[in-house]
C-alpha cells in the first residue's frame, strides 16, 4: 500500500508531467532549427545502453536483448525495452536526425556517429545516485547508473563535440 507522501509524490510527478505536455504542444514547431539531440532518462527512451552495459560489465544480457524487443521494425533485438520504436525515435525522424545510438557502444567510430545526437538513456536508471539509494537501504537490481552518471557522461563528450571548453 502506498504511503501519503508516496501519493503526494506521484501527484506531483503527474502534475509536472500535464504541464510540459501542455508547455510542448503549445509552442510552434520550427523546422530545420534542429541538428541533433541528446537524451537522457531511463527505459522510456534506452536505445540499447543496459544492453552495453551488460555485455561490458557482466556479460549477462537484459531483457531487452531477446525476443519479442525489436521485432516490429528492426527484427531482431535492438536493445530497446519493446517490440518497436520508442517516442525517441519518432522525434528524430521528425526532425530528419538518425536513431540515436547508445553513448555507451562498444563500436568503434562511435564519435563520428554522435554528431547528430547521443543517447544517454540506461534502462533502470534512477533520478537519485545510487550511493543515496544504497545508503537508504535500497538496491536497484538493473543498473548503478543514475541521471547524474548520465550528465557526467554527457559533460565529458561535449569537448569532442565543441570547439570551446565552455
Amino acid at each position: 500500500m502506498a504511503t501519503c507522501s508516496s501519493c503526494w509524490v506521484l501527484k506531483q510527478c503527474l502534475i509536472v508531467g500535464f504541464l510540459f505536455v501542455i508547455i510542448i504542444s503549445s509552442i510552434q514547431p520550427v523546422n530545420g532549427c534542429f541538428t541533433s539531440i541528446f537524451s537522457f532518462g531511463d527505459s522510456l527512451t534506452d536505445t540499447g545502453n543496459l544492453l552495453e552495459i551488460s555485455l561490458l560489465e557482466s556479460n549477462k544480457l537484459p531483457p531487452s536483448a531477446f525476443p519479442p524487443n525489436g521485432r516490429t521494425l528492426f527484427h531482431h533485438p535492438s536493445g530497446r525495452r519493446c517490440d518497436g520504436r520508442l517516442v525517441i525515435d519518432f522525434l528524430a525522424e521528425a526532425l530528419g536526425i538518425p536513431f540515436l545510438q547508445p553513448s555507451y557502444t562498444t563500436k568503434v567510430g562511435r564519435l563520428q556517429k554522435f554528431q547528430k545526437g547521443m543517447n544517454f538513456a540506461v534502462a533502470g536508471a534512477t533520478a537519485l545516485n545510487s550511493s543515496f539509494l544504497q545508503e537508504n537501504g535500497i538496491h536497484n537490481r538493473s543498473t548503478n547508473i543514475s541521471l547524474g552518471d548520465e550528465l557526467n557522461s554527457f559533460k565529458h563528450l561535449l569537448p569532442s563535440l565543441c570547439s570551446s571548453s565552455a
